[in-house]
Formats: structure tokens, sequence, C-alpha cells
């Protein structure tokens, strides 16, 4: 049974799993910027505070999503193509008011192949998708320990969905 959900608690442990996710792939790929570039929106120079609130809004738009049967009755795949596809669209616009129109510079992409006017990018586009699988997830898990939703699997088996096509 869906129960509707505080989404301010949502927003709040989503956008902090995101930042902790940028500054730990950020880590990974040795691409800090340290000290130096340092920008009054960012985070030790590691991820931009902006990250904060587009990530929890990403979040819980895809985990309401997850409360409509229409949504969550879907195949994986399907809602993964429709949770990244959403991110996606968040990314563009919200880079172009950010970037282009505020001037604030929190991503550029105009360096990466295939990118569409410095905002998006082939190679994070195709992240945003398996982000997505994370975030069906851990909406499930929050919905169970929160709401008393049925106990969702482990993330395997929603990758495993994902790839059976399921």
């Amino acid at each position: 049974m869906r129960h509707k959900k505080n989404k301010i608690v949502h927003f709040l442990i989503f956008g902090s799993i995101y930042l902790n996710i940028e500054v730990f792939l950020r880590a990974i790929a040795g691409v800090l910027i340290g000290v130096q570039g340092i920008s009054k929106w960012s985070l030790c120079g590691w991820t931009s505070l902006w990250m904060f609130p587009i990530g929890g809004f990403c979040a819980v738009i895809i985990g309401s999503f997850n409360d409509k049967p229409a949504y969550y009755n879907l195949k994986m795949w399907q809602q993964v193509i429709m949770g990244g596809s959403f991110i996606i669209a968040v990314e563009l616009l919200t880079g172009l008011f950010l970037n282009a129109y505020l001037n604030l510079n929190v991503w550029d992409y105009s360096q990466d192949k295939f990118n569409f006017m410095g905002q998006i990018c082939l190679q994070n586009s195709i992240l945003w998708y398996f982000l997505s699988i994370i975030v069906i997830w851990l909406d499930d898990v929050l919905s169970h320990y929160y709401y008393g939703d049925e106990k969702p699997g482990n993330l395997f088996c929603y990758l495993k969905k994902l790839v059976m096509l399921q």
C-alpha cells in the first residue's frame, strides 16, 4: 500500500546523498578541483551547494512517480528510462538557468564529447539512468521503513530486473 510521503524528509535525505555521491565520484575520478577553484557556491571545491536542491528535487519527483501505480507497475527498464530522462531534463533546464542565465558556472560540459550547450553531456546522461535505479530502490527502502510499505529486495534485485527487462 502506498502512502503519501513526507516530501521534506525525502528531499533532505536525497539531497544529502547526492552531494556525497558527487564528492565520492569526483574523488575516485581524481577530478577534485581543490582550493584554487572554489566559488562561493562550492563545498570545498568538490561539489556545488546547488546540487543539494537539484538532487533532492529530482529524487522527490521520481519518488512521487513511484507512488503512482501507473509508474511502479511498469517494467524496471521503463521506470529507469523515465527517471533518467527526467534527471537529464532537470539538468538541462537548471543548467540553462544557473549557468547561462545567472552566470554561476556551476558546471560546464563544453569540453566533453557529445555535449549540448555545455549543460548536458552523453557520459553524464548515461550515469543519470543508473542513478535513477538507485533512487527508485532507495525510495522503496525509505517507504518500507517510514511508511510500512512492503520490504523491497536489495539493489541487486532491481539491477537484475533491469537486465532481465522485467
